[in-house]
């Protein structure tokens, strides 16, 4: 691939991971006003990515050609009429649903998020989404405390890992379902591992905080597991999806477990989380939220693990890996790299 020349990852109809591809542009483009043209050094590959790509995912109102993308770690090149916050030099790091897997994105200043330059950029792009979903899981929606069991539904995804992470990091008792032949790994990273069908038994009316992305029965099973005082937190809705349920199904099994499960008056409750969402809302707790994962992160406090650093034109096999399952880490976009290689 010519490495003169701006490249992105694009699909021009939504469908299967062969819809992907490589477009080669030419000049970088140029940042208006108020915004910075970013040189990018690492982008996650996420399942969101996927549900996206694949017209699955609840809310999403965009149409191709589309440049997937969720995040993206990189250094500012130029800067445009009016910016303050950054100038070029400065590392910076960016949540941006779309657009992250490219060589260039243009963002608008007054959101990125300032990147230590110690940090390998992969490990860095690896904390944007998923481990701030935990982090923001854990102290923003729930409120974890030490002694408190935490169930994770899912637990050997990305968010899961950073969930138990960050559940030992606050002195809590993480539980996580999967598949046995993850449980060793599971132990291995402090948590209770219990199976991925038939747990309920187990925790019964027994956890403080559950975290579900998996909606296997529309989070009635997750909803049991909490004690009375606790709180289930809905981020996700994996199983639905992958039944291949339509966007507006999945929407009304993600709606009917994250808000109707908590009119019921049993001293539970249910509050779901969205990233984005929150942002909007709160955007402080955003910049000062991943600011304090970099610093983590710098001082060695917690590891994402990356399963592997993949250049642009792997993008496609990236996408059929995650649809898969089972995969223990994040796949990283290196956009200037010209070999793939295993982290």
């Amino acid at each position: 691939m010519n490495t003169t020349t701006d490249a992105r990852v694009l699909y021009r109809a939504f469908g299967a991971p062969d819809v992907l591809e490589v477009a080669l542009g030419g000049e970088p483009p140029l940042p208006g006003s108020g915004e910075v043209r970013v040189r990018v050094e690492a982008s996650s590959v996420q399942f969101t990515d996927t549900l996206i790509r694949r017209a699955q995912y609840p809310g999403f109102k965009g149409k191709p050609p589309i440049t997937p993308g969720y995040d993206f770690v990189g250094v500012v090149e130029a800067v445009g009429e009016g910016v303050t916050e950054v100038a070029p030099g400065d590392r910076v790091a960016d949540l941006c649903t779309v657009g992250g897997n490219a060589r260039y994105v243009i963002r608008a200043a007054a959101g990125l998020v300032p990147v230590p330059p110690s940090l390998d950029a992969a490990e860095a792009a690896a904390l944007i989404l998923s481990w701030m979903t935990a982090w923001q899981c854990l102290r923003r929606a729930a409120s974890v405390a030490p002694g408190h069991k935490v169930l994770v539904v899912g637990g050997n995804g990305a968010v899961g890992l950073a969930l138990i992470a960050l559940c030992r990091l606050a002195g809590a008792i993480p539980y996580a379902t999967a598949s046995e032949r993850h449980h060793d790994a599971l132990r291995a990273l402090g948590a209770v591992p219990l199976p991925r069908e038939g747990w309920l038994p187990r925790v019964e009316g027994q956890m403080d905080i559950v975290v579900d992305g998996v909606c296997a029965d529309g989070y009635r099973s997750s909803y049991a597991a909490v004690a009375r005082g606790g709180i289930l937190v809905p981020i996700g809705f994996s199983a639905p999806v992958s039944r291949g349920d339509g966007a507006l199904a999945v929407g009304w099994t993600f709606l009917r477990g994250a808000v109707l499960l908590n009119l019921w008056p049993d001293g539970k409750r249910s509050r779901f989380y969205g990233i984005t969402q929150l942002r909007a809302k709160q955007p402080g707790w955003f910049r000062e939220d991943l600011a304090e994962l970099f610093s983590l992160l710098e001082r060695e406090a917690i590891r994402p693990a990356v399963a592997e650093r993949l250049r642009l034109d792997d993008v496609a096999r990236a996408h059929a890996r995650l649809e898969r399952g089972g995969l223990s880490g994040k796949l990283i976009l290196e956009p200037w790299r010209q070999t793939a290689t295993a982290a």
